[in-house]
């Protein structure tokens, strides 16, 4: 055999992906990805929720994990990142950390002509006392 003959040979079983048994060979790289961790990213709905319960109401952390079905690390670190000031926090989590509360509607004033329609009857045994649109007696008060 030749020395080009046994280069040719040494490659190939370095490129091949058998190993001498005959077993499939996976090199490490392919492995590690798959052991690496896993991020839960967490919706910023239930970030209120946890701040929320853990700092005004008092609860443990785990116990909100459970309760939200969140991941117990990734809530904990969530707290202790936003606590510490080591991420910036949105501004809906700084709220629920200063202890505002967190509007769950809002009230607009303009409303269309066409659904100022609702009636207003005042009834004492099936007998009408007093009845009135709701929305002019709003815009009489004013």
């Amino acid at each position: 055999m030749s020395k080009k003959d046994k280069r040719l040979l040494f490659e190939d079983e370095i490129s091949s992906t058998q190993t001498s048994d005959g077993e499939d060979y996976i090199p490490k790289r392919i492995i590690s990805k798959s052991n690496t961790r896993r991020i839960h990213k967490i919706p910023i709905e239930q970030q209120q929720q946890l701040f929320r319960q853990v700092f005004q109401e008092g609860k443990q952390i785990k116990e909100v994990a459970k309760a939200l079905n969140l991941n117990y690390s990734s809530a904990k670190s969530l707290i202790h990142y936003y606590k510490n000031n080591k991420r910036s926090a949105p501004s809906e989590i700084i709220d629920v950390l200063n202890g505002k509360k967190s509007l769950v509607c809002q009230i607009s004033n303009k409303i269309d002509k066409k659904y100022n329609n609702l009636k207003i009857e005042v009834r004492q045994n099936n007998q009408i006392l007093h009845s009135y649109n709701y929305y002019e007696q709003k815009t009489t008060d004013k």
